[in-house]
């Protein structure tokens, strides 16, 4: 994608709530076998478009999110194609053994959509603000883990999950978003995307971080550096091709997620580059700590430093300490 692309888009903001429903239907029009599992989250998913189109074809388990991750297994094996829409904090943290065991131990065809991850629901309290759901499931043989940026790459990262082999969990944003990609964009799991291209430094982010790093690059071309800019939405497998082809121009790589620095995104490149090219390298996400909450969204970008602005910072400040 070039830079021109990028800017005919970019006033463009998507709706990942009003999106995740009308793929439901697609899904749902398009094979018979697409089921959508509820844990309490219809309304606040955006997946009452499929209620109302498929009523034999939603099931309400409630708060129960062991239970329900449970029967997608179940109905994975009798050639439905199963779709759970829930909170990130619930469906993963309560339902982890229900995952390992059920899901990725027999490699069922389950996606699991985790929408509210993050800084997000900050105000709802430390039950729902979690920046560690990716870490835990990095550690799962056979998953396949993916963070979509705006509405083009859900649309299509959520039809590709449904065709792959095997447990997969999808990052969805509850917060509005910039759209990046225009409408021929090809979204391939376990491919990167290079939006950007420079020599000084490659900045590798993901899901609601690749936007605020494109907006970042505009602030730190004007000081005249000039940026790889890689949008990898797919954690897991991660394109060691993209990673090592970068760095390997660049020779200094900086990371960016809503995600704890650790087993995260960052992790994740770090594994890359350590074996096959080391190179100087930053993480940015939150420390080794619980996030702070009762604060907004943007509150606690501020807090963070994931603004713009701190982001171009940051990024500059390790050049300067990173220069040969």
């Amino acid at each position: 994608m070039n830079s021109a692309e990028i800017e005919s888009v970019e006033n463009i903001i998507d709706h990942p709530k009003e999106i995740f429903g009308e793929v439901l239907v697609y899904l749902g029009g398009k094979n018979r076998n697409i089921v959508y599992i509820s844990c309490d989250t219809s309304l606040g998913s955006g997946a009452k478009p499929f209620k109302d189109a498929f009523p034999e074809r939603h099931i309400e388990f409630g708060i129960q999110e062991q239970n329900a991750i449970t029967q997608a297994a179940g109905l994975a094996f009798s050639g439905k194609i199963p779709i759970i829409g829930a909170h990130t904090p619930f469906i993963i943290l309560k339902g982890i053994e229900q995952i390992r065991d059920d899901l990725c131990k027999t490699n069922a065809n389950v996606t699991i959509v985790g929408r509210d991850f993050g800084l997000f629901h900050s105000t709802c309290g430390p039950t729902h603000t979690v920046l560690e759901d990716i870490g835990i499931l990095r550690t799962l043989p056979n998953i396949t883990i993916i963070a979509p940026s705006d509405g083009p790459e859900y649309r299509q990262a959520l039809i590709a999950a449904t065709e792959i082999d095997g447990p997969v969990y999808i990052r969805l944003s509850r917060h509005p978003v910039k759209r990046i990609h225009n409408n021929i964009y090809n979204f391939k799991a376990g491919k990167g995307n290079l939006l950007k291209t420079g020599s000084d430094i490659t900045i590798i982010a993901t899901s609601t971080m690749v936007s605020r790093a494109l907006d970042a690059t505009g602030i730190l071309g004007n000081r005249g550096i000039t940026s790889d800019v890689i949008n990898m939405h797919t954690l897991k497998p991660i394109d060691k091709d993209l990673i090592l082809k970068s760095s390997q121009k660049t020779k200094k790589v900086i990371t960016i997620e809503e995600h704890s620095v650790i087993n995260g995104l960052g992790s994740a490149v770090a594994d890359v580059l350590i074996k096959e090219n080391p190179v100087k390298m930053e993480m940015i996400g939150t420390d080794d700590c619980f996030a702070i909450t009762g604060q907004t969204y943007e509150q606690l970008l501020e807090y963070y430093g994931f603004t713009v602005d701190k982001l171009a910072c940051r990024i500059e400040d390790f050049l300067k300490r990173s220069a040969d």
